[in-house]
């Protein structure tokens, strides 16, 4: 068996590529038994904090990117981070 904090890390970067969408390579079923290996194992923490930072991480880094969008264009850059997002 794979270590835990392997498992979490190959996970992460599995939303990573999700997040910038380019996810037509990740195995979806191999990210479920990982996800679903680490619960099992007592790993359920690890995981939910895991995504929980990882996601935090991801909406701060769009609030950034918004924060700097001129006062006219904020509406329309709200929109495309919307639809990025979706």
């Amino acid at each position: 068996a794979r270590a835990p904090r392997r498992i979490w890390t190959s996970l992460s970067d599995a939303i990573d590529e999700i997040h910038n969408r380019n996810a037509s390579s990740l195995s979806f079923e191999e990210l479920y038994r990982n996800a679903y290996n680490l619960v099992l194992h007592k790993h359920g923490s690890m995981l939910y904090d895991g995504v929980q930072d990882k996601l935090g991480s991801h909406l701060r880094d769009t609030v950034r990117r918004l924060s700097d969008t001129e006062d006219a264009g904020l509406l329309e850059a709200i929109g495309d981070a919307w639809s990025e997002h979706r």
